[in-house]
């Protein structure tokens, strides 16, 4: 096999690698939204203890992609794949561990009633799964243009978080009783928000990959 031609095949596995890594974290936040809709103990607890294969997948991608770095001497085009590659898997590491922490604070404490969700969160919380999902689409497109399109769409999450945020932020000062749990909703909300922005840091590092332009879509 020619070198170029083992370079390529060594490419297009650590884009099956970043592939792979984006089904699990996509998993991973499907079912924190259903076990939060659900109040369900077990399913969060199985998005807790998962969270290991989600890191361990990252950091497998890192690695790769280091050595490729270290071992093929990339042209710039190669390069920006590479170095973006690095950077998308922390990205989808980094939303892992925000489903991890919803799946943990549906499950809370002993002795704490369960977490109760609007429909306003559950809403906030499938408009951030709906930006992933989009987000690991361009990727394996390579398309640029729907990458762009996150931009408007984390501006319509943001302006829902503001709206939820308000709700439970009232909540809480309204029934002190419930204020553990009011809280902790605000941290659920928080986690989706977070999930939309780092979306969107995927679908700038898409942008990258395609053109090599640097843009924001999150300003």
């Amino acid at each position: 096999m020619q070198t170029r031609e083992h370079f390529d095949t060594e490419l297009g596995e650590l884009q099956a690698q970043i592939r792979s890594l984006g089904g699990l974290v996509r998993e991973s936040v499907a079912l924190a939204i259903v076990a939060l809709r659900d109040q369900d103990d077990d399913l969060a607890e199985q998005v807790s203890s998962s969270d290991h294969r989600i890191n361990a997948a990252q950091q497998e991608i890192e690695s790769h992609a280091i050595n490729l770095v270290a071992t093929q001497q990339p042209v710039a085009r190669d390069l920006r794949r590479i170095l973006a590659s690095i950077m998308i898997g922390a990205e989808l590491e980094r939303i892992g561990d925000y489903a991890k922490g919803i799946a943990r604070l549906v499950i809370g404490r002993l002795g704490e009633p369960p977490l109760t969700a609007g429909a306003d969160l559950i809403e906030l919380g499938v408009a951030a799964q709906t930006m992933l999902d989009r987000a690991l689409e361009a990727l394996a497109g390579l398309d640029p243009i729907a990458a762009r399109a996150l931009g408007p769409a984390d501006d319509e999450v943001d302006a829902l978080y503001t709206r939820t945020k308000l709700r439970l932020a009232t909540q809480l000062s309204g029934n002190p009783s419930g204020a553990p749990r009011a809280a902790d909703l605000l941290f659920v909300a928080h986690n989706f928000e977070r999930i939309a922005d780092r979306s969107t840091n995927v679908a700038e590092r898409t942008i990258y990959i395609a053109s090599g332009e640097l843009v924001e879509l999150n300003p």
